[in-house]
């Protein structure tokens, strides 16, 4: 996941929930101009939905906390690129770069994109805004959560975003019961 605010913290807990693995690092730095990310602010919120905002990323601070969900909140995703394996006719991957190293994984979720970014990102992997886009997007491991939105989502929303994506996700990449499921990679969230 890229995004430690309540949209990356939310799809974190409830992937935990189903049995996901998950890696969650801080949004995209602002130097990369084709993937960089805005994040949502308090202070963007009326004052009754700030409340609440700030309740619910209490709680789920606690909980990530509590489960030892791997949040890595001091590490920013500094580009992220679609790969394919090397020898493998295997479905295609996420790297994403951070100071730290590269995460491969099978699944990028990312939260709170500005419109104009997204729209260039989109247009690199040769997508663009339309009716099946989701669907589309989800067949190459890439979730959104608020960031379709001209406005910004509520709490509930951005809640319920998450839980779709969280089933979505988890639907995807957990092996199907059976002999031999192969290597599976965490998803990873990006703010």
């Amino acid at each position: 996941m890229i995004g430690t605010g309540l949209s990356g913290l939310a799809v974190a807990v409830e992937l935990s929930r189903r049995g996901v693995d998950v890696v969650t690092v801080d949004g995209l730095e602002s130097g990369s101009p084709s993937t960089a990310t805005t994040a949502l602010r308090v202070a963007d919120l009326a004052s009754a939905e700030s409340a609440e905002y700030l309740e619910v990323m209490r709680h789920l601070r606690k909980h990530a906390a509590s489960q030892g969900l791997d949040v890595r909140g001091r590490v920013r995703a500094q580009h992220l690129a679609l790969v394919e394996q090397p020898g493998s006719a295997g479905p295609l991957r996420w790297a994403v770069r951070t100071e730290r190293g590269v995460i491969l994984t099978d699944a990028v979720i990312l939260t709170r994109c500005a419109h104009n970014q997204l729209r260039r990102f989109l247009a690199d992997l040769g997508f663009s805004l339309g009716e099946k886009l989701m669907e589309d997007l989800a067949g190459i491991g890439l979730y959104l959560i608020g960031v379709t939105e001209l406005s910004s989502p509520s709490a509930r929303e951005l809640l319920r975003q998450a839980k779709s994506v969280g089933k979505a996700v988890a639907r995807a990449t957990m092996p199907e019961p059976g002999p031999s499921t192969g290597p599976f990679t965490a998803p990873l969230q990006l703010a």
